[in-house]
């Protein structure tokens, strides 16, 4: 299976509408959300997985823009992961 770790310079809310979704970190951890689960998240690298074999999963996702995050000194931009080199970035990373 091709997880694609990624970051986005947003403010995001991930509504699990059906199913079952497993959010996972850069750090490792992972957190299985069901139906009416939200997650909440600003700027970190996260991929997502349908953890079932035979079952789908829907999510809806909002998105608003925020100020670059700095941390360290260090400016924690959009990062689209591996294999996404065809997909345009946002825009909002300027």
């Amino acid at each position: 299976m091709f997880l694609v770790m990624h970051r986005t310079q947003s403010l995001d809310f991930g509504i699990v509408v059906e199913g079952e979704v497993e959010m996972m970190l850069d750090d490792g951890s992972r957190t299985r959300l069901g139906r009416g689960d939200i997650a909440v998240q600003r700027a970190t690298m996260h991929a997502w997985r349908n953890p079932s074999p035979d079952s789908w999963a829907r999510m809806v996702f909002v998105l608003q823009d925020t100020k670059p995050l700095v941390v360290g000194g260090q400016r924690l931009g959009e990062e689209l992961g591996r294999g996404t080199e065809g997909i345009p970035p946002s825009g909002n990373d300027d």
